[in-house]
């Protein structure tokens, strides 16, 4: 294979998958290629050169090359893994479930700078105990939202225009939100509490819950996480954007559902 047929990448394990007896699959978030199909080569023997930089939540630099519809790895150092993640349950399936939207949101061919460095951030926060895992989930729903193209809109309601209210009404189907005025004026029965069901709802939002959200849409990204909210709005922040986010995508997660019962 000449020299200029060889690819050079750097991206974070996002899934593995044993093939035969030693050899894995992998899916390789990547800055450049998006999230690419990776095949690796007795990368499950315990002599393998590739064991550590191929396993989840690895970040490294691979060089690859392509064979049809798979690249195939030439060599691999890992640069920084967040292995840390596995020593408790919590922080696994959290960060578990960030890996299973990434691998549902990001698709070959389109480069994602954005929501790569994003994933490492926020797993570097969880591995690290930089703040709480509620506002690391939070921020990440949310921020991939926007890295979508799917901001919502909510500098101020988007019927009257009103941003002076204490309390506003957020869709989480459509991301606008609404005033009280608004909401009895139009009679949308769909208003509920933060227990609502994610299709089609309309959540209680305080301003410091929607500055917080206009802070992480706009943030950069070595500042994501320096914001402060009560204890109790941290929670109903999470809340939003996890029921912003299922809405955008379509469907829940398996790893979200376990991680919900075990932080019960």
């Amino acid at each position: 294979m000449a020299e200029q047929d060889l690819i050079k990448v750097k991206g974070i394990v996002t899934r593995s998958v044993q093939y035969k007896e030693n050899d894995k699959i992998l899916n390789v978030l990547t800055s450049e290629l998006g999230s690419i199909s990776v095949y690796c080569h007795g990368a499950k023997s315990n002599k393998s050169k590739h064991l550590t930089s191929t396993r989840l939540f690895c970040y490294s630099e691979f060089v690859l090359v392509r064979k049809k519809d798979f690249y195939y790895i030439k060599e691999a150092d890992y640069i920084e893994a967040f292995f840390d993640i596995v020593n408790s349950m919590d922080k696994l399936f959290l960060g578990q479930y960030f890996l299973e939207i990434v691998n549902e949101v990001c698709v070959e061919g389109e480069r994602q700078d954005g929501i790569l460095r994003l994933l490492l951030n926020s797993l570097y926060a969880l591995s690290s105990d930089l703040c709480d895992p509620l506002k690391i989930k939070g921020v990440f729903e949310l921020r991939v939202c926007a890295e979508m193209g799917v901001s919502p809109n909510i500098s101020a309601c988007h019927l009257c225009g009103d941003a002076q209210g204490e309390v506003y009404y957020f869709d989480v189907l459509n991301g606008d939100i609404v005033c009280k005025r608004c909401l009895l004026n139009e009679n949308l029965e769909r208003t509920a509490g933060l227990s609502s069901e994610p299709q089609g709802a309309y959540l209680a939002v305080t301003p410091s819950i929607i500055r917080a959200m206009q802070y992480v849409i706009s943030s950069k990204f070595e500042r994501l996480f320096s914001f402060s909210l009560t204890d109790e709005a941290f929670k109903d922040f999470s809340t939003v954007c996890e029921k912003y986010l299922l809405n955008q995508v379509g469907k829940s997660f398996i790893t979200l559902d376990i991680y919900n019962q075990q932080i019960k």
